[in-house]
């Protein structure tokens, strides 16, 4: 395996899920630690913090007691490193670079030198976390409306209209020089490349991705957003903005009411079924479902709606096991169906079962 492959594993896997699927209890970003010997009270207060976002965790104790999701592994199972891999590989095999049977068994012969994969130094945090995200609520203010835009186009084009498009907030690009220009002149080129706004270049990252769907929270304020590519040549056709995605898109859905609720790939998808006024949330991909949001879906029944692909029925087997593991009902669109005409069909996303246009 080489170091970029391992850095995608270990980038597509929840530290929280791992660490629950070696029956360590986590609440709230907290766990006992594994050598309560070492604490007063045996660390009866949990002192081991696990940061979802950076896919690490540290005891506020023992300085020994810390890294990634492979030393969480190596001190829980008691292992070494490639033993810890390995277990990795056989539990999530479907999160694998490439997937399938195939890159199960390149990645678990493989040899791979603890060494060859330094650990990245924490990340220095230039300005609080309420500053981080007025800057970010900033930038969406100073974006445009979709309405009359070559957004609005490619928006109508897979049958998603205004009243979606206001009901989400959708905003757009116009003018990416002078927005580039005015936001260098309102903050700090670091800061504004530290939140994921600008490249390490210097410039606004967004110039081939014009469409922005904010997340917005229970108070219809975003902090998270994703941007979206309106020409079908630019690769890859999404971005999402640097940091933990906070909760599902359109967390609005999940009200806590008894009912059911469609979970699908993406903001596309979510907004189709908007339009057809049927209840959705949207993952901005297969792997990035995380199981602190599990208790958003309390009194949900759960409609699973990912890509008919390769790497969505992996998603899906994913999802299904850990809803299950919840108490969540689960279904997937279209399941028993296979050969009926009019359910989607292999490669087809929701967008274009409900006719949306490329």
């Amino acid at each position: 395996m080489t170091s970029e492959e391992l850095k995608q594993f270990k980038a597509s896997l929840s530290i929280t899920a791992v660490a629950q699927a070696l029956g360590v209890e986590v609440v709230r970003g907290r766990c006992r630690c594994f050598y309560p010997q070492r604490h007063v009270h045996g660390d009866r207060t949990p002192s081991v913090s696990i940061s979802e976002e950076r896919g690490s965790f540290r005891c506020w104790v023992c300085d020994d007691v810390r890294g990634d999701v492979i030393s969480l592994v190596q001190i829980v199972k008691n292992c070494s490193f490639t033993e810890a891999l390995d277990w990795l590989v056989e539990t999530y095999p479907f999160l694998l670079p490439g997937g399938g049977k195939a890159a199960v068994t390149k990645m678990a012969t493989a040899k791979v030198s603890v060494a060859a994969v330094p650990e990245p130094s924490p990340k220095k945090e230039l300005i609080p976390e309420d500053d981080r995200k007025k800057l970010i609520l900033n930038f969406l203010k100073m974006l445009s409306p979709v309405d009359d835009t070559p957004a609005a186009a490619w928006l109508a084009r897979r049958r998603i209209y205004k009243p979606v498009w206001d009901k989400m907030l959708l905003r757009t690009i116009v003018d990416y020089g002078e927005l580039n220009r005015r936001l260098k002149e309102t903050y700090p080129l670091e800061i504004l490349k530290h939140v994921g706004l600008f490249s390490e270049k210097g410039n606004l990252k967004y110039y081939k991705h014009p469409l922005i769907f904010p997340y917005l929270d229970e108070g219809r304020r975003a902090f998270y957003f994703q941007a979206r590519a309106i020409d079908k040549t630019v690769v890859p056709k999404e971005l999402n903005l640097t940091g933990s995605v906070p909760y599902p898109y359109n967390l609005s859905a999940l009200d806590q009411k008894v009912g059911w609720v469609y979970l699908c790939e993406g903001a596309v998808d979510t907004l189709t079924f908007l339009n057809q006024k049927i209840n959705a949330v949207g993952i901005p991909g297969v792997s990035s479902f995380k199981v602190e949001w599990l208790p958003l879906f309390k009194n949900k029944s759960v409609v699973l709606c990912l890509d008919k692909d390769d790497a969505g029925r992996r998603g899906t087997e994913y999802l299904q096991t850990v809803f299950g593991q919840a108490g969540i009902r689960t279904i997937v669109l279209g399941e028993g169906m296979e050969n009926i005409k009019g359910v989607i069909s292999e490669g087809q996303d929701i967008n274009e079962w409900f006719g949306g246009k490329k």
